[in-house]
């Protein structure tokens, strides 16, 4: 993969800042969702539909947890590319991704057009498999009923 251009120090210094305190809020979020799991009073079953809103804010809980450690881990994988010197580089087509996407998502790996198609491939490879799970298998012709001579 040839490298087409790079970034300018000060940009990418400005990034690595950016990505550093988005880190360290996202360690602490997590920290603390952590934390207040661990020590909150322990949850009655689902089932019990005065508990049905304590449980949906569980779920949701679960999600933001999730949701948070998956970005911490994208931050952690720019930063370095970052000290490899690899960062706003596009690891698809190897352009320099532009300035826009980055401060939008400044954990981007692949450029507008890459990205685009990296997503329209998994959408298409989603619908194919969710039409097949509810698609009917198909059934062998059914034998007519010739009448008989009488």
């Amino acid at each position: 993969m040839e490298r087409t251009g790079s970034l300018d120090r000060r940009i990418v210094k400005e990034f690595e800042t950016l990505l550093l305190e988005r880190r360290a809020k996202l360690q602490e979020s997590v920290r603390a969702r952590m934390t207040e799991r661990r020590t909150g009073e322990p949850r009655r079953s689902p089932e019990d539909a005065t508990n049905a809103v304590e449980s949906l804010g569980e779920d949701l809980e679960v999600a933001m947890l999730d949701r948070e450690s998956r970005e911490a881990a994208q931050v952690d994988a720019a930063l370095e590319r970052l000290a490899r010197d690899q960062y706003g580089i596009c690891r698809s087509c190897g352009t320099v991704i532009g300035l826009g996407r980055l401060k939008a998502l400044p954990f981007a790996q692949r450029c507008t057009a890459c990205q685009a198609g990296v997503e329209a491939s998994e959408c298409g490879v989603e619908a194919e498999l969710r039409s097949r799970s509810i698609r009917p298998e198909p059934r062998p012709p059914r034998a007519r009923m010739q009448p008989q001579p009488s």
